[in-house]
């Protein structure tokens, strides 16, 4: 929730959860819908994006203080930290100048960073009552770590890479002062479950390989903590706003501080809700991304999906009033999770926003995680022909995921296109890329995750560590076993490959995909066009704010290598590429001439699938540069794959 003077961050967050035994019980009457065009907010132009006078934005000196405080006193650093700056090397200096990262401005620009490019993506704090200071000072260093390590190029390299690692600074000692304070133990509090959720998904996604392994070892944790509270109790008289003539018989005054005090009530409930939808999409994307092991299963998620951005963007308890009025009078109910899904299975629409789509996919992705293991245990009990193959679900969620798609593309154009402002769509242009390129990053990411194990294509491509222990020589063997045998002949690999080619291709080819791919300069930023850029390779993975883009890239990438090796082998003649323009234009003939097939059994004819090497030499490159210590471990694993393709060259 936000954090206004009047808060209520002292109320037990796992009471609103519902997390009791293994259910998140809501109650369906206590906050409502109304989908209708949302308020637009106030435009932003590309040189006031990080806007720190904004009011979510501003912090003053006092909180400042405090967060300095907590810095200099509490996050004493153990020898075998794993964060490359020490705490002295941020201390030194004049920390009052604009340009020293723990200045006053450059507090306020991560908190502004964060709001921009993070929390359209995953929007648990209810912004317009946010302010810092009243925020607890523990989220609000998770909000600022996010922030720092998602700053614009514009800021220059050398200084986006010091805020990078002054984000792994603060995550490293994060956790541990959030586990010791006393709003940890159950029932936690809300900010509690916010700074838990935010700073997982920076160490997850944006930090350091130890700081992702530990984020996956304590996911577990915060999924236990929420489980450790009362369910709800039922609607109680906050839930519901006060009526015109309660406030006959009192004093102006009085109705508007119950009115209020309702709003706050609602905040609070809303925002739990919303904790505990991001910790189940969280679970369920990054089981898919990763080959982590899924911890909830959708049937666990018994709450309402999340309410319309026309009400969470409300500046008063007035206006959700009026929104909670109209819908009274239109007849609109909220959707709980689990219809919502039924409903995208079977075909039907689904009335929700963005982030209740993302919910919907999260969802759709842990039947198919929990199905597949299903699958997995009942043949290796020799059982698989008593519960019947596992075609038939397969068909189920590809159609549901294409389904999700269609109603996606159909809201977004829903009275008008993007440029409008609708319930749906925002006047920041920055936002309309998160919300359209989403999905189709996560309907990609469907596709290919159905049909083909990340973890087998990252050991056939020679990795030597995975999920925290060693690849042996019979883990290679089996994987190459699986891939050239079981995987590469069948229509399954087809179709991993043909989505995993398309992927690349709207990613790469930005310019020649008029299907709602990617518009020009939208993973890039803006600004002129480099020569590069006009020869038609835009993309920037160090740049690029979508949360799993860069992820799911390296993945589409895996798996045109992989079958393509699997099927052709090496490149045989070798060919060689002597400039990046050689690259740039080898990359597009392939993907143009493979990447091109209108349909996966198309693949089966096409010479030369194996010759990739351009588009494998530019991403290599591309992910060395990041910020993220992951995608430097698949750009050298993209090198091992550059070496089995064309043995003996230097690349």
């Amino acid at each position: 929730m936000g954090y206004p003077a009047n808060n209520m961050s002292s109320v037990p967050a796992s009471a609103a959860f519902g997390l009791q035994g293994p259910y998140f019980g809501y109650d369906a009457t206590a906050s409502g819908y109304f989908n209708q065009p949302a308020p637009p907010h106030q435009p932003m132009s590309v040189s006031s994006i990080l806007d720190t006078n904004l009011p979510e934005s501003a912090l003053s000196e006092e909180k400042r203080q405090q967060i300095l405080d907590l810095i200099e006193n509490r996050f004493n650093e153990s020898s075998h930290a794993p964060v490359k700056k020490q705490k002295e090397e941020f201390l030194e200096g004049n920390k009052d100048d604009d340009t020293h990262v723990l200045s006053l401005h450059m507090m306020q620009t991560y908190i502004g960073s964060y709001w921009v490019h993070f929390h359209t993506q995953l929007p648990i704090l209810h912004r317009p009552t946010f302010s810092a200071a009243n925020c607890p000072p523990l989220l609000l260093v998770a909000m600022m770590s996010l922030g720092a390590s998602c700053l614009e190029k514009s800021f220059g390299q050398e200084l986006t890479t010091t805020c990078a690692e002054l984000a792994n600074f603060l995550a490293w000692h994060l956790r541990w002062e959030i586990f010791m304070d006393a709003d940890f133990r159950p029932p936690a509090k809300l900010w509690v479950f916010q700074a838990l959720i935010l700073l997982e998904c920076f160490e997850k996604m944006y930090s350091t390989r130890p700081l992702h392994e530990r984020a996956h070892i304590h996911h577990a944790t915060t999924l236990t903590l929420m489980r450790r509270g009362s369910s709800l109790i039922g609607r109680s008289a906050l839930d519901s706003p006060p009526s015109v003539k309660d406030g006959r018989n009192g004093s102006v005054s009085s109705t508007a501080n119950a009115q209020e005090e309702w709003w706050q009530h609602w905040i609070s409930n809303e925002a739990t809700r919303r904790a505990a939808f991001a910790a189940f999409v969280i679970d369920s994307i990054h089981a898919t991304m990763f080959g982590h092991s899924a911890v909830m299963v959708a049937h666990e998620m018994r709450l309402p999906l999340p309410c319309d951005e026309a009400l969470w963007s409300a500046t008063s308890a007035q206006e959700v009033g009026r929104v909670e009025a109209s819908l009274a009078s239109n007849g609109v109910k909220p959707t709980t999770f689990l219809d919502g899904l039924k409903k995208t299975l079977s075909g039907s629409a689904v009335r929700t926003n963005s982030f209740g789509r993302t919910i919907l996919m999260a969802g759709l992705l842990s039947v198919s995680w929990h199905m597949n293991q299903r699958d997995l245990q009942v043949s290796s009990l020799g059982a698989s022909s008593a519960l019947g193959g596992r075609d038939k679900w397969r068909g189920s969620l590809t159609r549901a995921f294409d389904f999700w798609k269609q109603d996606f593309d159909a809201s977004l154009s829903k009275n008008g296109e993007l440029t409008n402002s609708t319930a749906f769509a925002y006047s920041n242009g920055l936002v309309d890329d998160n919300v359209f390129e989403s999905r189709t990053v996560l309907h990609h990411l469907a596709h290919m995750a159905m049909h083909v194990d990340i973890v087998d294509c990252q050991i056939y491509a020679g990795a030597n560590r995975l999920l925290g222990r060693s690849i042996t020589p019979q883990d290679y063997a089996g994987a190459q076993r699986r891939m050239k045998e079981s995987w590469a002949p069948t229509a399954r690999a087809r179709d991993a490959t043909f989505y995993a080619l398309r992927f690349l291709s709207q990613v790469l080819l930005p310019h020649e995909n008029g299907n709602g791919g990617i518009r020009a300069g939208a993973a890039t930023g803006q600004g002129p066009q480099s020569a590069e850029q006009a020869a038609g390779f835009t993309y920037s993975a160090r740049d690029d704010s979508l949360l799993n883009r860069p992820w799911v890239l390296y993945f589409a990438l895996l798996i045109v290598w992989s079958y393509g090796f699997a099927l052709d082998g090496p490149i045989d003649p070798v060919y060689q590429l002597d400039s990046r323009e050689d690259m740039v234009r080898d990359m597009q003939g392939f993907l143009r001439r493979v990447g091109g097939v209108r349909a996966p059994d198309a693949l089966v004819k096409i010479q030369d699938r194996n010759a990739c090497l351009g588009m494998l030499i530019l991403l290599r490159d591309n992910f060395r540069k990041t910020r993220w210590e992951l995608l430097h471990e698949a750009s050298n694993l993209l090198q091992k794959c550059i070496a089995m393709l064309a043995p003996g060259c230097t690349y």
